[in-house]
């Protein structure tokens, strides 16, 4: 009998060892046992015979196993994927991950509440801001600030093209506020009588008194200093003549207009400097506003002939004042008097009610 038949073949870490089958331990298990029973030889070499027959009939595979090859195997396996064409083992994307944001740091939500409640506030805000500005202006007429210094100098009025009349823009000292027209004159008489400057709006609701105009707050701070010396209570405010809704216009009344507020800020400009105790009152700068108010005088009557009614009888009373608060200062350059200063500041106070009235009427 064969005995190599019965053996099997390891080769480990490149060495071949042999193993005996179980099937050999068996053989010769069994032929010790028949010879201690005296068992015929006939009988054990038949078993060797059948089982010969057996191994030759059944076919017997390769015995020697590789363990080094089955290794390298698993260090394949166990690589990286990369592109080797095995797409059973490639990485599979996260499902519905979100990118995360680049700088590391997750943007701050707005609450919804927050944005309701903010936007409500703005519309309140502005709803009382109406409200106010229709208590403290009358038709026609809006206030620009309340608080802080506007402008450094005269103020440039500013117009529109196309036969619209300019804006006038005042820094106004306020000494009081009327529901009836008779009460406020009194007050007025009384300010009068201490030889100081006062006038009462019309067409607006309050009444509002009027008692000093300058270009700019600090100069307004001025003439609402004096008045604190003679226990009279003031209020500042910037106050506006709308005249740019005014449209339609001959292009020769936009133009006397137009001329007729520059001269309006250039004699305010110097009548609250003289109160100031100001040096702009000059025989030069007199002898400009004297000129130009006699140029204005001899263009008024064609430019308000495109005017009828009481536009046109605000007008004129408009154009007086102007010459009026012009010949104050002159008289105040040969006297030095402040009595002429407060009458020149009544005259332009006179003036800003008379075209106040034009825009009224022009409506």
């Amino acid at each position: 009998m064969n005995q190599d038949k019965y053996k099997i073949s390891v080769r480990l870490n490149g060495k071949e060892q042999t193993v005996k089958e179980q099937a050999q331990d068996k053989l010769e298990v069994d032929q010790d046992l028949l010879k201690k029973h005296d068992v015929s030889e006939e009988i054990v070499a038949a078993r060797e015979h059948d089982e010969r027959d057996v191994t030759e009939i059944i076919p017997q595979p390769d015995n020697i196993i590789d363990f080094g090859s089955r290794h390298e195997e698993r260090q394949r396996n166990g690589q990286p994927f990369w592109d080797d064409g095995n797409r059973e083992k490639s990485p599979k994307l996260p499902y519905k991950r979100k990118k995360k944001p680049l700088s590391g740091k997750s943007r701050p939500q707005i609450p919804f509440m927050l944005i309701a409640a903010i936007l409500a506030a703005i519309v309140v805000g502005l709803g009382l801001g109406t409200m106010i500005l229709t208590v403290f202006t009358g038709n026609n007429v809006s206030i620009v600030d309340s608080g802080g210094e506007t402008t450094t100098g005269a103020a440039i009025p500013t117009f529109s093209e196309g036969g619209s009349l300019p804006t006038l823009t005042l820094e106004i000292v306020q000494g009081g506020a009327f529901e009836e027209m008779a009460k406020g004159e009194e007050v007025v008489a009384r300010i009068h009588e201490k030889g100081l400057a006062a006038a009462l709006t019309q067409g607006t609701n309050p009444i509002y008194m009027f008692i000093g105009a300058a270009g700019d707050r600090s100069q307004a701070t001025k003439i609402s200093d004096l008045y604190t010396g003679y226990g009279q209570e003031t209020y500042l405010k910037t106050y506006r003549v709308e005249g740019q809704s005014i449209t339609g216009q001959a292009e020769e009344v936009s133009a006397w207009f137009t001329s007729a507020i520059s001269q309006y800020k250039e004699i305010l400009q110097l009548s609250v400097d003289g109160l100031g105790g100001g040096s702009l009152i000059t025989d030069d700068r007199v002898k400009q506003i004297t000129e130009k108010a006699d140029a204005l005088q001899a263009e008024r009557d064609q430019a308000f002939s495109h005017l009828s009614g009481e536009s046109q009888q605000h007008a004129l009373e408009m154009g007086d004042h102007l010459v009026l608060a012009g010949e104050k200062l002159k008289e105040y350059l040969s006297t030095s008097e402040q009595e002429a200063l407060w009458k020149s500041q009544q005259a332009l106070l006179d003036a800003l009610v008379s075209y106040e009235q034009v825009t009224q009427a022009l409506q």
